[in-house]
């Protein structure tokens, strides 16, 4: 195990989001850039938050609807889909 970690900044508090969505938050914020973006699978979202697919998805919606995460499509060449894109609102 490395010994990695993130920095999420104390401005989310003032959004009051619900568990699920601040544990979707964070694994978001944990697996982006510097630039905020990130494109981890629901499975894998789920896995590290300890919820299912339909909790991430709806956690999904209500950071978007809070303005915390974008959310892009990804399709593969042959247009089957792929993980979707998410760009993360980091607080700098």
């Amino acid at each position: 195990m490395t010994n990695r970690f993130s920095m999420i900044s104390e401005r989310i508090v003032e959004y009051r989001l619900k568990p699920r969505d601040h544990a979707v938050y964070c694994c978001l914020v944990k697996h982006s850039d510097k630039n905020g973006v990130c494109f981890p699978s629901r499975r894998l979202i789920a896995e590290e938050c300890c919820i299912d697919k339909k909790t991430v998805d709806a956690a999904l919606r209500s950071l978007e609807k809070a303005g915390l995460v974008k959310k892009q499509k990804r399709r593969r060449q042959d247009g089957s889909n792929t993980s979707n894109l998410y760009t993360v609102e980091l607080f700098r």
